[in-house]
């Protein structure tokens, strides 16, 4: 009986977060903002690329991604690599993305043109869609961003419960640690290994992740000094339950909610950071669709070919303002200061 309580008194509270967050207009704002950009991530073959997303030839269909079982027979009739030049014909059809622009597709002739009817946004300096590849960066921004929380997370929850858990030497030392980590300055440390690192999405990944964990740890900490003492968390220490099973069955479910908040936060500043990093040579490498490299392409081309700037530029400020719109919004909905 105490569980259902326990767990239907959780489930009240999510469901007052929920009703508390709706009645922020610009937090939902950015929440659907965000929905958006993750459908788009998961959905870039399907928006922009110049393979069929369907195609019907010769008697038999290729769904994408199973296009690729016959890439050998495509390449073989030359026909794989001009898609964007073959017209299906009788008892044949292509079904092609929205936008028919691979975001590696190069067309020299139409090398910086504005934007227009063909290429709605321009094309970069190699005549490649600018859209495709502000579609196909998006994918790159958010796995950065959701991926990068998720190392900080593990590590902050991991350490700021031991902390807050056991106290004592173990808190001395892990504050100490944590201490030294925020001395760092973050961004010129991230710089620094990924000069001696070969330029991967995994190890920005792995390196964002690996420098952004202190404040989640901070947080953590802080709601397991508190938990701790509560009547629960007595109860199970007397009935002799092992620490592990305290620190991550009873108590950790209970201290989560300042995580969330900090996530959010910290998804639209992994994203800030692989941008500027891609920009200043540092990211992704080219020809790899991302935004920082869009804005990098931009620096020799600024005084005549503004769309360069101004629609990736667009493209971070509105990400990165919709996740701290949301993060705010969980903030102030947890806050039962600020509930009506």
């Amino acid at each position: 009986m105490d569980v259902v309580k326990q767990h239907r008194s959780r489930e009240g509270y999510w469901r007052l977060v929920w009703r508390q967050f709706r009645k922020n207009r610009f937090a939902m704002a950015g929440l659907v903002i965000v929905l958006f950009l993750a459908g788009v991530a998961l959905l870039a073959p399907f928006l922009a690329g110049d393979v069929p997303v369907y195609l019907l030839k010769d008697g038999r269909s290729y769904w994408f991604p199973n296009l690729y079982r016959g890439y050998q027979d495509l390449v073989a009739e030359n026909l794989y690599a001009n898609f964007d030049r073959w017209s299906p014909g009788p008892g044949e059809m292509a079904i092609r993305p929205p936008i028919a622009y691979g975001p590696l597709q190069q067309d020299i002739l139409n090398a910086l043109a504005a934007p227009g009817a063909k290429h709605w946004l321009g094309t970069d300096d190699r005549g490649r869609d600018v859209l495709s590849r502000i579609i196909w960066g998006t994918r790159i921004a958010m796995l950065v961003g959701i991926v990068a929380v998720g190392i900080s997370a593990v590590i902050g929850v991991i350490l700021g419960a031991l902390a807050g858990y056991y106290g004592g030497w173990v808190d001395a030392v892990i504050l100490r640690f944590i201490e030294v980590m925020l001395v760092l300055p973050t961004f010129f440390l991230i710089i620094t290994v990924m000069a001696f690192l070969p330029p991967s999405i995994y190890n920005i990944m792995a390196v964002i992740g690996l420098t952004g964990w202190t404040g989640i740890a901070r947080l953590v900490r802080g709601e397991f000094l508190k938990q701790r003492r509560q009547d629960y968390a007595t109860a199970a220490r007397a009935t002799g339950l092992g620490d592990g099973r305290i620190i991550f069955r009873h108590i950790l479910p209970n201290a989560l909610s300042p995580v969330f908040v900090s996530a959010s936060f910290g998804v639209a500043g992994a994203i800030l950071t692989e941008s500027a990093l891609s920009f200043l040579g540092f990211g992704i490498q080219p020809p790899t669709a991302s935004w920082g490299e869009l804005l990098k392409q931009a620096q020799t081309h600024v005084d005549f070919a503004w769309w360069l700037v101004v629609f990736p530029g667009l493209a971070i400020f509105i990400t990165v303002t919709a996740f701290n719109l949301v993060g705010e919004g969980l903030r102030d909905a947890m806050d039962p200061r600020l509930r009506q």
